[in-house]
């Protein structure tokens, strides 16, 4: 199983990437995760209980190894102004089993979107997460924090 560390100041000579405790030279860090939507499109309370799809890779630099799959398996992503955790240790990857953490509070009932590429190939980097956040009085609310 993968237990990938990401860890960037804002700049890529302070950007690391270690898998299972060791240096993990990489071309780009992908991540793509939206929950499941209502009738409409809009999300929905319940987060990854709703279900939805996911993408989650590390191509390294080694042409020999090519694309690694994050999940099974965990990810921390450490940025300047916060910190996500994702988890999924089900050999089949269901996406129901994922758990996500942001600045160490358990979001996995409340995130609808995750999206994170670091691309250095293409010098591209872009990261959030969007979580959805209901109210039992008043409007419910949907909060996006940039990583990246």
């Amino acid at each position: 199983m993968n237990y990938f560390i990401f860890n960037t100041s804002g700049d890529w000579d302070s950007t690391t990437l270690y898998n299972n405790g060791q240096e993990f030279p990489a071309n780009q860090l992908f991540i793509d995760l939206h929950t499941s939507r209502d009738y409409d499109g809009s999300p929905m309370r319940g987060g990854l209980r709703n279900g939805g799809e996911a993408s989650a890779y590390v191509l390294s630099q080694d042409d020999n190894v090519g694309q690694v799959a994050i999940f099974p398996g965990k990810i921390d992503l450490e940025v300047p102004t916060h910190k996500v955790t994702i988890e999924n240790t089900s050999p089949m990857f269901a996406i129901e089993f994922t758990r996500v953490w942001l600045d160490n509070v358990d979001i996995t009932d409340q995130v609808t979107d995750i999206e994170v590429n670091v691309d250095a190939v293409n010098n591209q980097v872009s990261g959030f997460v969007t979580v959805y956040k209901p109210h039992f009085l008043g409007a419910d609310e949907v909060a996006t924090y940039n990583l990246l």
